[in-house]
C-alpha cells in the first residue's frame, strides 16, 4: 500500500501538533535531564507504559543510581517489575552491564543492537533527548493519523513501510523534538481510545471528527 498525503496536510497536521504541544507539555522529570543513562532509562520504562505509573519509580532510580556503575552494585533485580515489566528486567540488567564499559551509543542501528533496545525507544531516546531527528512511531500514534486520515489499523500497521514514510513525511525537519512530544502528549490526553474530539487541535479536517458530526464515540 502507498498512501500521499500533500504538503498541505503535513503542515497542517504538524503545526497545529507543535502549537497544541507548546501550550500543553506535560513537565515530566525525565523531559529535563541532561544525565543520558536516566534519559535512556526512562525511555525504557515508558514504553508501553503510563507516564504517570512511571513517575514514582523513575523518581527513586534517579536518587539511587547516577550510572551504570551504581546501578550493577546497587541493583534492585525487581524495579521494572513493580511496572509490570518482568521481562524487560532482565533486558534492563543485561543492558547496563554492557553499557558500564561503552557509552550510550548515538546511531540508531548501535541503540538497536543493545538489549532491550527498539526502534521506538531508539527513535525517542535519539529525538527528545539528543536532539537528533528521528521520528516517533507507535499504536498511539497509528490511532491518530489513521483516525485522522479515515484509513483501517491493525495491531502491525506501525510496522509497515508505508505507515513508517507517512510518519516521518508529516515530522517536522527541525521541529521535531517539539513535535514528538507535542504527539506524544495528543495521544495520552485527547486522542485516546475514548477520545476527546472537541478539544482537538485536528478536528477541522479530521475524518474520524466529521464522520461522527462533531460527537466523540
Amino acid at each position: 500500500m502507498k498512501f500521499s498525503v500533500s504538503l498541505k496536510q503535513r503542515k497542517y497536521i504538524a503545526n497545529n501538533i507543535l502549537y497544541w504541544g507548546r501550550e500543553n507539555h506535560a513537565d515530566y522529570p525525565w523531559r529535563n535531564t541532561d544525565n543520558m543513562f536516566h534519559a535512556l532509562t526512562a525511555e525504557i520504562m515508558l514504553q508501553r507504559t503510563n507516564a504517570d505509573q512511571v513517575v514514582p519509580v523513575y523518581n527513586y532510580f534517579i536518587r539511587n543510581f547516577r550510572n551504570p556503575q551504581e546501578y550493577i552494585e546497587k541493583k534492585l533485580p525487581h524495579l521494572f517489575e513493580s511496572l509490570g515489566l518482568v521481562w524487560r528486567q532482565k533486558e534492563f540488567n543485561k543492558l547496563v552491564n554492557i553499557l558500564k564499559n561503552i557509552p550510550i551509543p548515538v546511531n540508531k542501528k548501535d541503540l538497536i543492537a543493545l538489549p532491550g533496545i527498539g526502534e521506538y525507544i531508539a527513535s525517542a531516546y535519539r529525538s527528545l533527548h539528543l536532539q537528533k531527528r528521528d521520528t516517533i512511531v507507535d499504536s498511539n500514534v497509528v490511532r491518530l493519523y489513521g483516525r485522522f486520515f479515515g484509513f483501517i489499523t491493525h495491531g502491525e500497521t506501525r510496522r509497515l513501510n508505508w505507515f513508517i514514510d507517512l510518519a516521518e513525511s508529516i515530522t517536522p525537519a527541525k521541529a521535531f523534538r517539539d513535535f514528538n512530544y507535542g504527539i506524544i502528549d495528543l495521544t495520552r490526553a485527547l486522542c485516546t481510545k475514548k477520545p476527546d474530539c472537541i478539544n482537538c487541535p485536528l478536528k477541522r479536517k479530521c475524518y474520524y471528527y466529521y464522520k461522527k458530526k462533531g460527537r466523540c464515540l
